[in-house]
């Protein structure tokens, strides 16, 4: 009888705390909770210190800043989480923010995690210092908004940052610089670094861009001035790198052999080498596909290749490599299409000297999957009969080509 009474007295405390609940949390979802005052008034002194001619700020007036355009805020927290305030290129003037500074009023935002402020025209002014404090913030891009001067060492301080563009929007004069890499030990959360044509050619440290950020997947150095000089002493580092998969050293200067550090990127799927690499004559493309079996896509434009850099023949190339991507073109290839790893999807010639018929290409037959294929700028010869089965499209300056095509899906382009 007592378990009885126990068990009514149970049943009608639950039956109230069911009634009571929904009411309770139907409410706090349907509430908003207003950011703070401090953090609004920062906003607001940010909004006062840029020109704002597209009128990108126009929605930042009344009491809730977690109601303007560009700005989100923790919907539990009320803090302002997020900033999205990406320009439109500054030389839009029309369509970006300009300043001759970012005003440190952005330092009040202790709990942002999300800062874009690219595209902006912030007029060759320095990266504020106080961007380090910022240290809840997991993605900061700061890419092509003018910004000049050293990249200060305090960003060094968010170690919860997982995305960090800092690449710069001059191509001639790389406006920023970094005289020392040791900050970058401290982004340990770091997975996708952009530092393209950033200055980085008298840079100390250089090495723990690749090997002191154990988590680094992807990596721009695009136009950074490198050359052996600044990786020479990576040459005899034989630590792992096997969770870089994009790696991009687009125009810069190498010349002779790869550095040997890319035996190492046992995950690397992409490489960008393009305007970049002067090889060797001893330098081989097959025994670069052998070093990184894992590469999907290879890019080598405007890179002096020669007809003996891809001579050498190996019979079990299609089994070591997994290349699906490869761009070759303008190069100094002569001669018939060369043959190729029998995986490659998409096959960029374009600007060499190839010449032949392209129906009585061997190479060309046996590439069974290739979807995408370049051959512009070559003199090459009809007529266009077979081709690969899955090509779906062809690129071919004008010439004396045939257009009879037996792939129904096949789509030419000629200019």
């Amino acid at each position: 009888m007592g378990n009885q009474w126990g068990l009514g007295l149970h049943f009608v405390f639950v039956t109230i705390f069911l009634v009571a609940t929904p009411k309770t949390c139907l409410g706090a979802q349907n509430t908003t909770v207003a950011c703070f005052e401090h953090e609004r008034q920062a906003l607001l002194k940010f909004k006062q210190s840029v020109k704002d001619v597209s009128h990108m700020l126009s929605s930042w007036v009344g009491n809730d800043c977690c109601r303007w355009e560009g700005v989100k805020c923790n919907f539990l927290t009320g803090n302002v989480g997020s900033l999205h305030l990406r320009g439109g290129g500054w030389f839009h003037k029309q369509e970006c923010l300009v300043s001759n500074e970012v005003s440190t009023s952005l330092g009040e935002l202790r709990h942002l995690k999300y800062l874009d402020l690219s595209m902006n025209d912030f007029q060759e002014s320095r990266i504020p210092k106080f961007i380090g404090s910022l240290k809840e913030l997991t993605y900061l891009n700061l890419s092509y908004a003018k910004f000049s001067g050293i990249i200060p060492h305090h960003i060094g301080n968010l170690s919860n940052l997982i995305t960090l563009d800092l690449s710069s929007n001059d191509y001639n004069e790389n406006l920023l610089i970094i005289h020392d890499m040791a900050w970058i030990s401290g982004l340990s959360s770091l997975e996708h670094l952009n530092l393209s044509w950033v200055n980085l050619r008298g840079a100390k440290n250089l090495d723990m861009v690749l090997y002191m950020i154990p988590l680094l997947k992807e990596l721009w150095l695009l136009g950074c001035g490198l050359s052996n000089v600044n990786l020479g002493a990576l040459q005899n580092v034989s630590t792992s790198l096997s969770n870089i998969k994009h790696l991009n050293l687009a125009r810069n200067s190498f010349k002779g052999q790869l550095p040997h550090f890319f035996q190492n990127m046992s995950s690397l799927q992409f490489l960008d080498l393009s305007l970049s690499f002067d090889p060797s004559p001893t330098w081989n493309f097959a025994s670069l596909l052998i070093m990184i079996p894992s590469l999907l896509e290879l890019r080598l434009s405007y890179s002096n290749l020669k007809q003996t850099h891809l001579s050498y023949n190996l019979h079990n190339l299609t089994t070591l490599s997994n290349i699906q991507h490869l761009d070759l073109s303008y190069n100094e290839l002569m001669g018939p299409i060369p043959t190729f790893p029998e995986k490659l999807t998409e096959l960029y010639l374009s600007g060499n000297y190839l010449n032949g018929s392209i129906t009585d290409s061997l190479s060309l037959r046996k590439l069974r999957l290739l979807q995408v294929l370049h051959l512009s700028f070559n003199e090459l010869a009809g007529p266009i009969s077979t081709l690969p089965n899955k090509l779906t499209e062809l690129y071919l300056s004008v010439g004396p080509f045939s257009r009879r095509i037996t792939n129904l899906n096949l789509v030419i382009q000629t200019y």
